[in-house]
C-alpha cells in the first residue's frame, strides 16, 4: 500500500500537475511504511488492521473532497475495505467497514453539494482519465494481494485446525495408511440435500464451511460413538449430515487425515488406548476393548494400530505396565 500510494504521488506530481496533493499521498505513504516498520513488532495485527482501515478510507475522503467534482471514480479506493475486512478481522467487521465507507461516500457527496472545494486549478480535465485508470488497475492489484493473503491464511487456519483436532496423535506418512480398507467414492446427490451442498461447493472461498462440516463428523463419529460401529460407512455419514460423500471426505482430509477410514480407525485406537489405562488388563480381556472400539476381528486390530502407533497392542501394553511399576 505504501508503494501504491508513491505511484499515485508521482502521478499527482507529473500528470495532474498538483505538488500539494503529490506532497500529501507521499508524506501518507512514508509515514504507513515507517510507523509500520516500528510498532509491527509491538501491536497484535489486527489493532492495525482496524487503524489502518479507519484513516486510510478518511485519507481517501479527503482527496475524493476535490476530485468529485471532476470524477467520481476516486471512490473505487474505498472498495477493497470490506474485502480487506473480512480476510483479515472477520466476517461481522464486513457490515461495519462497508457502513464506514458509505458515510464517507455520501458525506464527501453532501459536502460537495453546498461546499466547493477547489485545491487545485485542473487546466486539462483529460488528465483525470489517466487518474481514474490508474485508480482501476490500482484497486484490481489490491483485490488480487488480498485474494492472495486470504488463501495463505486459510493454510494456516488449516494447518492450526490439524495441530488442535482432538488432541490425537497420528502419522503423517500416507505409506502407513491401511490400503487394504476401500477409498472414498463420490456418490449421487440426494436433491434435498443440493441446497446444502452448494453451501460448500467452493474449494477457495468455502474453507470456513468445510471446518465447520467436519465439527459435525466429531460430533456424530466420536461424541455420538458411532466408530464403534463396525460396518459405519462414509456414506451413512452423508446421509446423516445431509451431505454427499464427497464433501465430507474432504472436510476430513483437510483436517489431516488421508481419508474417512483413517479418520474411523484413528477415533478407534484412541478409544482402545482410552480403555487400557482405565481398566485392569489383566481382568478385561483385549477381545472385549478392541470389539468395544469397533475392530470385528484381531488382525485388522493389530495391524491398524501397528500403523497408527508404530507399535503392536502388546508393546504398548508392556509399555503402560512399565510406566505403571515404575
Amino acid at each position: 500500500m505504501s508503494g501504491i500510494l508513491l505511484g499515485y504521488s508521482l502521478v499527482f506530481y507529473f500528470v495532474i500537475k498538483d505538488s500539494f496533493f503529490a506532497a500529501c499521498t507521499l508524506a501518507y505513504s512514508v509515514l504507513m511504511f515507517y510507523t509500520f516498520m516500528i510498532i509491527r513488532k509491538s501491536y497484535n495485527i489486527k489493532v492495525l488492521v482496524h487503524l489502518y482501515m479507519t484513516y486510510a478510507p478518511l485519507f481517501a475522503g479527503f482527496i475524493m473532497l476535490d476530485f468529485w467534482r471532476y470524477s467520481a471514480a476516486t471512490a473505487m479506493w474505498l472498495l477493497p475495505v470490506p474485502l480487506g475486512a473480512h480476510i483479515f478481522l472477520g466476517k461481522k467487521y464486513v457490515y461495519v467497514y462497508a457502513v464506514y465507507i458509505f458515510l464517507i461516500i455520501v458525506a464527501v457527496s453532501i459536502l460537495n453539494r453546498f461546499f466547493t472545494f477547489d485545491y487545485f486549478a485542473l487546466n486539462d480535465v483529460n488528465v483525470i482519465v489517466i487518474s481514474d485508470t490508474f485508480v482501476g488497475l490500482v484497486n484490481l492489484a489490491v483485490f488480487l494481494v488480498l485474494l492472495y493473503y486470504n488463501e495463505k491464511i486459510m493454510k494456516v487456519k488449516i494447518e492450526e485446525n490439524t495441530h488442535n483436532r482432538m488432541g490425537f496423535s497420528y502419522t503423517d506418512n500416507q505409506n502407513k495408511v491401511d490400503v487394504n480398507f476401500t477409498n472414498d467414492a463420490q456418490v449421487g446427490i440426494p436433491a434435498e440435500f443440493i441446497e446444502k451442498d452448494k453451501e460448500i461447493s467452493s474449494e477457495d472461498e468455502n474453507i470456513d464451511k468445510y471446518i465447520a462440516l467436519f465439527e459435525e463428523v466429531k460430533n456424530m463419529v466420536e461424541t455420538k460413538a458411532y466408530f464403534k460401529d463396525v460396518d459405519f460407512t462414509i456414506s451413512q455419514l452423508s446421509n446423516m449430515l445431509k451431505s454427499n460423500n464427497l464433501y465430507v471426505s474432504k472436510s476430513i482430509r483437510l483436517n489431516g487425515f488421508s481419508n474417512f477410514n483413517h479418520y474411523l480407525n484413528t477415533c478407534r485406537i484412541e478409544n482402545v488406548k482410552k480403555l487400557i489405562h482405565e481398566n485392569d488388563i489383566s481382568r478385561v480381556t483385549l477381545m472385549y476393548i478392541y470389539t468395544e472400539s469397533g475392530f470385528s476381528n484381531q488382525s485388522t486390530f493389530n495391524r491398524v494400530f501397528k500403523q497408527i502407533e508404530g507399535i503392536t497392542p502388546s508393546e504398548f501394553i508392556t509399555m503402560i505396565k512399565t510406566k505403571e511399576n515404575s
